[in-house]
């Protein structure tokens, strides 16, 4: 006959009596248990222990008499924030911190947190990353290297998706927690801007010759542009603009543009070619589904003209209008942003 299967709860009291056994403590033990049985922290708390809701309010009233707990107030505080719970008084929290031997801070790990909206804090964690990076490349064993080209690999993954704003940050943040020990701080992060421009220039580094040709096609163009037409209604006294903020992609010989949100809802969309420093395409555009026009979808041609460093370009739209009269006026797209990763085009969400 097969063994009998374990029940969730013996499951679980195996887990805690192995973790207890190597030595973990209850704020590490009710980690896995939020890990793998999807409950919150202070129910993680409770089920490490091994206790029902019943068997925790028994302890609560063993230890605290003239302030009795039921079962319900248990479920109250663990089903919490959600509608049909009730939050946690600090004295609440501190007695059942008391109880699980943890801290109130392990009660509400998993609560909300706002960190990462503060960029020295950013900057600190991005600090953080670096002693395990160099410990890793100074492995001596192929398990070793691959270990730490891979986390090379992330840490420039990460600094990639970092804007200058962050770089900067960061940089400072380092030189600022440098202890004072004569070191010009200031000299010495010149020196490393200094070597790495020298490094960028290393002959390892160029790229391909194909890619190095495509570099100066359509990918030159790629980035975050503003995009800023002007248009007549007749509803209207004086010509309007639009505006979006438009990403450019290189797709083999053309160039593709998709608006990102805006405010209003519409959306707009660019199908380009370059030939020098002509670029030629065809528009479209999907009203917003609340303004005037309610989601009517318009399209037509586009032609402008490239200025010398490629960071602008000016020209003129023509289209259909609702009674199929030929429409025309001025086009123009502004470079913006050439750094394309999610998080870098997040700011310009919803940005016009």
């Amino acid at each position: 006959m097969g063994r009998k299967p374990r029940s969730l709860r013996q499951e679980q009291q195996q887990l805690a009596d192995e973790m207890r056994s190597r030595g973990c403590a209850w704020p590490e033990i009710a980690g896995k248990f939020r890990e793998t049985y999807n409950v919150n922290a202070r129910a993680a708390f409770r089920l490490a222990h091994g206790w029902s809701q019943r068997e925790a309010s028994d302890q609560w009233n063993a230890r605290w008499p003239a302030d009795p707990k039921t079962l319900k107030n248990f479920s109250y505080w663990e089903t919490w924030p959600a509608a049909s719970g009730y939050e946690p008084s600090l004295a609440v929290l501190t007695r059942l911190a008391e109880l699980y031997e943890c801290s109130v801070a392990d009660l509400l790990v998993d609560g909300p947190d706002f960190r990462a909206r503060d960029s020295v804090n950013n900057a600190y964690e991005n600090l953080a990353a670096v002693p395990a990076l160099l410990d890793g490349l100074q492995g001596e064993s192929r398990a070793d290297d691959q270990a730490g080209s891979a986390d090379l690999a992330k840490w420039a993954l990460r600094l990639e998706e970092m804007d200058m704003a962050e770089i900067t940050q960061t940089a400072a943040v380092w030189a600022q927690r440098l202890e004072s020990t004569g070191i010009d701080r200031r000299a010495l992060l010149l020196k490393l801007a200094a070597g790495i421009s020298v490094a960028a220039t290393t002959p390892a580094l160029a790229p391909e010759p194909a890619a190095a040709a495509t570099g100066t096609g359509q990918n030159r163009y790629e980035g975050v542009w503003l995009s800023r037409y002007v248009y007549h209604s007749s509803t209207a006294t004086e010509d309007l603009v639009g505006e979006h903020y438009v990403v450019l992609r290189s797709d083999g010989t053309d160039l593709i543009g998709e608006s990102l949100p805006h405010t209003s809802g519409s959306k707009l969309r660019l199908e380009l070619s370059v030939d020098g420093p002509i670029v030629s395409g065809t528009w479209t555009e999907h009203t917003s589904p609340t303004g005037h026009y309610k989601g009517a979808v318009y399209h037509g041609t586009l032609q402008m003209m490239v200025d010398p460093l490629g960071r602008s370009m000016e020209g003129q739209w023509v289209g259909f209008g609702k009674k199929f009269k030929v429409n025309n006026g001025e086009w123009s797209l502004t470079w913006v942003d050439g750094n394309l990763t999610k998080r870098a085009i997040q700011k310009y969400h919803l940005a016009v």
